[in-house]
């Protein structure tokens, strides 16, 4: 579940942008958040996916009975001097451990599901930055949207209106879209929980 991603390969931008919906910018921004923080932290929970089964929330106190036994191999592998043989276990001591974290919980106005969109988006835009404009991307938001929504050539996302819900039905977003304005949201909302973590964004 977790790889090592060498984060300053030139052709990680391009990679990105071939596969957005796999796992691969999950893994870069869990990559440059273990770059930039030894720690756990609130905001790693906002890589998981809200529909992957094998992440569901779990009790907490299963959570650790469960990890418990995976810390231990982990820190038999350490002392053997195997830690890539480590890694293994460590990873899946990890997403026990944040399957059961109370952080999980849905705070209000962010759903998990734009959480999770949110850590794709960043990713893919951080490691396609704009040469001529420091701190832009190439990737325009727009985009974004139809790379990160559009399902059988259109965005099945519920968008709620004033006299009810809609579904938004587009094959292509302009700037202006709820989608948008929804994914631009919640990258600020993701960059927020990152500064407040030392996460540099």
């Amino acid at each position: 579940m977790y790889v090592d991603i060498d984060l300053t390969d030139p052709n990680l931008g391009t990679r990105l942008l071939e596969d957005p919906k796999g796992k691969l910018p999950i893994e870069v921004w869990r990559g440059y958040f273990w770059a930039h923080s030894g720690k756990r932290r609130p905001v790693l929970s906002w890589c998981i996916d809200p529909h992957d089964p094998d992440l569901a929330p779990i009790d907490p106190q299963r959570a650790v009975d469960e990890a418990k036994p995976l810390i231990g191999e982990v820190i038999k592998n350490l002392l053997g001097r195997s830690s890539a043989r480590a890694l293994r276990p460590a990873g899946q001591a990890l997403r026990i451990l944040m399957q059961g974290a109370s952080d999980r919980q849905r705070k209000r106005g962010h759903a998990a599901t734009m959480q999770h969109i949110a850590v794709r988006a960043y990713a893919i835009r951080k490691f396609n930055p704009d040469p001529r404009r420091p701190g832009e991307s190439t990737v325009k938001l727009h985009e974004l949207a139809d790379k990160l929504f559009l399902e059988d050539g259109r965005c099945p996302r519920k968008i709620r209106e004033e006299h009810g819900t809609r579904i938004c039905g587009v094959s292509k977003h302009g700037y202006e879209d709820p989608c948008v304005e929804a994914l631009m949201t919640a990258i600020t909302h993701l960059k927020a929980a990152m500064k407040r973590d030392g996460i540099p964004v």
